[in-house]
């Protein structure tokens, strides 16, 4: 029964990746079954939808682990929503985003966001406009490709020895680099299987040391990389949850993997510790000068703007607003130039990833809410509970609120 189940969750994954190229976003499994799956006829998203539905059904009564349960059924009805988008079906953005992440997106108050950009006023040196301070507070870190390749490096050298504190690693995992141009992105984690994944860096967009110690944290250790390793080898390989071996665009475990991701960074660097070691190692390496001490709070504040992207996606798709009104919110609130935020704006209205774009900040808050006010050891080990178990957004919601 249970071969039954898994063999029809790859076959609508595997069919609709045909309807919508990109939604696979890794597979490392039977290399057998996906060339099975791949040469049968392609079936009718009408068919998909009925496959999902039924396969829905069939996990509501079979017997598997709570967790494993919970996870398969909220991917199969995010699978069942993109089938029944691609068979014509009129879904609104709002039901998209809830159907396929297993959350309710929600707008921020504008109260919010103007409050955020008020302490950065009184925070930021210099005068003008919010904006552009921030853009000069940035620029004091910004690196050529050169620059970016040696700061990689250092970062990925300590975010690995900070993320093996707390959890082991397979022996033969590794990280490539690679600097690509003309993505609607600023950082990607490709999963190649085998605990290896090459991550790509947009060099479209300006670099930048500060940053890169997020994103380093975000793709590589302890997040992306670390998450997709640790579960194929404990997950897939271990217990056999063949239906790890499949990452799928616009399902409930991106929220989990960008969770995961956005609270990396705070995992391996807790309270002042990036600061410090970014001042220590990374900037003189880089022959910048040291940040600082107000550092943390311009950062603590622009960390409350994380849901702009989000509210400038419910603007363009439930509002309807126009390419320019859309790019003026995300030049006030993203605090971002016209060219960056135009960048952002091909994201948004991306085919396959405009509903992608809550799962950063919306996974964010979830394990915010998750951890609580646990300390820092106590947080990595719930962290490493991430890495080595299924979760679904509404799960971990349900913890908290019961916690």
């Amino acid at each position: 029964m249970q071969d039954s189940l898994i063999e029809a969750y790859f076959r609508i994954a595997f069919h609709l990746e045909r309807h919508v190229p990109g939604y696979i976003d890794a597979y490392f499994g039977d290399p057998a079954r996906k060339e099975r799956l791949t040469g049968e006829s392609l079936l009718s998203a009408k068919d998909l939808t009925a496959l999902a539905e039924a396969l829905g059904r069939d996990l509501a009564t079979a017997s598997l682990p709570a967790s494993r349960k919970d996870y398969l059924l909220k991917q199969v009805a995010a699978m069942e929503t993109v089938a029944r988008k691609v068979a014509g079906e009129s879904i609104g953005y709002i039901d998209e985003v809830s159907r396929c992440f297993d959350i309710t997106p929600e707008r921020t108050p504008d109260a919010l966001l103007e409050s955020a950009l008020d302490d950065l006023d009184q925070l930021l040196p210099g005068s003008g406009d919010v904006t552009s301070r921030m853009g000069a507070w940035r620029a004091r870190t910004e690196v050529d490709i050169d620059g970016a390749r040696l700061a990689i490096d250092l970062i990925l050298e300590e975010a690995r020895r900070r993320t093996l504190a707390f959890i082991d690693l397979p022996a033969h995992e590794a990280v490539e680099i690679s600097f690509v141009n003309d993505k609607p992105w600023r950082g990607y984690n490709w999963y190649l299987g085998d605990c290896r994944s090459l991550v790509e860096i947009n060099t479209d967009l300006p670099q930048y040391a500060s940053f890169l110690v997020e994103l380093m944290a975000h793709e590589a250790y302890p997040g992306h990389h670390t998450e997709h390793a640790v579960k194929g080898e404990h997950l897939y390989k271990a217990l056999g949850y063949e239906e790890m071996a499949i990452q799928l665009i616009n399902t409930p475990e991106c929220v989990i993997h960008e969770g995961i991701a956005t609270t990396a960074h705070e995992i391996i660097f807790p309270g002042e510790e990036a600061l410090e070691w970014e001042n220590a190692v990374l900037y003189p390496a880089l022959g910048l000068d040291p940040l600082p001490e107000s550092t943390l709070a311009v950062r603590d504040a622009h960390k409350r703007l994380r849901s702009v992207a989000g509210d400038a996606a419910l603007m363009r798709h439930v509002d309807g607003a126009s390419d320019d009104d859309v790019v003026a919110f995300l030049m006030r609130y993203g605090l971002s130039n016209e060219e960056q935020s135009r960048h952002r704006l091909r994201f948004i209205d991306d085919p396959l990833w405009r509903p992608y774009i809550f799962t950063y900040h919306v996974g964010y808050d979830i394990l915010r809410d998750w951890f609580g006010d646990a300390d820092t050891t106590t947080k990595r080990e719930m962290f490493r509970t991430l890495l080595t178990g299924q979760h679904t957004p509404s799960g971990l919601r349900a913890e908290s609120t019961h916690d």
